[in-house]
């Protein structure tokens, strides 16, 4: 088993990296970003991004291939838009197999492999003996796809389970075991977690709390892969999980029927939920809803809500711009994890060496007026760790009780 991950550590299986090839990945790193970005020292001057580059570069013979890609995520991140990144998508490292959210202030377990499924809901307060806020601080200066203080939360969160990354910037001694320490209904405990290599971590989660509600067994329900239409309260209301975008193909399929769906039912309220929605193409977002601004028997006046979080990010934060003016559309729930007025419109390249993915802005839009760097909700209603424990979405609550406040007003 630890061979197997000392393996899985090598950030790139074709051969060993070199200084001359990190060199020169690095010289390819500047001169793409440089060629390519729409606007590349909009936050981080030309002068410091070299002086930043020097540094690196006479720092190779020092560092291991984890810290150097390390150093390039941290300086990735300061050019200042969250579509240019370093992911570890084509990297593949040790995981442990535990998924946190970061709810208020606090690491919490959400997903686990059955053999840590009694750490479901837990929250955690050490890691490798330090405390979260100080491991929370130290790992947001790398991790990528960040616009706001939402998305570095989800950020933060997603990547605490990278073992390679937890050592390379100095969360963890090795790649190889976890010391965390958590709490759950008023008892401490300490356990170790060992990292699993990382084509096993996704077969691994098995156990998992979540927040939203179960379609599985309602019979209106209308899906394609990342969306998924249900009608509820006697077809009164259409709700949408718009988790990823499909292709223009797909969606006017999926468009179709759902008008149909819609229109027969005499559906007049729509909750578009954009929670747990990363982006894609935000012009596949207009085409769903140049289908349903034809339905008349919906409420456009007040029955149409678009459902947001920290995760919304990319296309869904601009989707949802887009709708609250389209529409007409309240915004409910948390603020988004991108900024409407800022840098999208993703394109990407590969170092050829190491093979590490970079990706980077190619337009800039400017979708409405943002608030902390974010689309801010209509009305704000957080989702607490209590509520993935029971299982309970209070965002969609608050909705559905709108509606019956509404239905209530109107017949009196």
């Amino acid at each position: 088993m630890v061979a197997a991950l000392a393996s899985a550590v090598q950030l790139h299986a074709r051969e060993a990296m070199t200084v001359a090839k990190w060199t020169e990945d690095i010289a390819i790193y500047q001169a793409q970003l440089e060629a390519n970005h729409i606007d590349l020292f909009h936050t981080i001057s030309r002068e410091e991004f070299e002086r930043q580059l020097v540094r690196l570069r006479a720092d190779l013979p020092n560092r291991s291939d984890a810290e150097i890609l390390a150093e390039l995520m941290r300086l990735t991140r300061l050019v200042g838009d969250g579509h240019t990144s370093m992911p570890l998508w084509n990297t593949p490292q040790p995981r442990f197999p535990l998924e946190f959210r970061w709810i208020d202030g606090e690491a919490v377990v959400v997903g686990a492999s059955k053999e840590h499924a009694d750490m479901l809901g837990a929250v955690v307060h050490r890691w490798n003996g330090r405390p979260m806020e100080e491991v929370y601080h130290q790992l947001a200066t790398y991790v990528p796809f960040v616009e706001n203080k939402g998305s570095e939360a989800v950020r933060v969160a997603q990547y605490l389970s990278y073992a390679a990354l937890s050592q390379a910037v100095g969360l963890s001694e090795n790649a190889e075991t976890l010391l965390i320490e958590i709490s759950y209904k008023g008892k401490m405990r300490a356990i170790e977690v060992k990292a699993i290599e990382p084509t096993a971590f996704r077969a691994a989660i098995t156990e998992r709390l979540t927040y939203r509600k179960d379609l599985s067994d309602n019979p209106t329900v209308i899906a394609i892969e990342g969306i998924r239409l249900a009608l509820l309260r006697n077809a009164s209301v259409a709700y949408i999980q718009f988790d990823r975008y499909p292709s223009f193909e797909e969606m006017s399929e999926f468009a179709d029927k759902a008008a149909r769906a819609l229109d027969e039912a005499g559906t007049q309220n729509l909750v578009i939920d954009f929670r747990e929605n990363f982006g894609g193409d935000f012009f596949i977002g207009l085409a769903f809803v140049a289908n349903l601004v034809v339905l008349d028997k919906l409420d456009w006046k007040d029955g149409v809500y678009v459902l947001t979080s920290g995760r919304t990010f990319s296309a869904a934060m601009s989707n949802s711009a887009q709708f609250a003016d389209i529409l007409i559309a309240r915004i409910i729930g948390e603020p988004t994890g991108a900024n409407p007025c800022g840098y999208q419109d993703m394109g990407q390249f590969t170092l050829p060496n190491s093979g590490h993915l970079v990706t980077y802005s190619k337009r800039r839009f400017c979708f409405s007026d943002p608030v902390n760097d974010a689309v801010a909700p209509d009305v704000t209603v957080r989702t607490s760790r209590q509520n993935y424990v029971d299982g309970i979405d209070p965002v969609l609550t608050w909705v559905i009780e709108d509606i019956r406040r509404r239905e209530v007003g109107a017949s009196e």
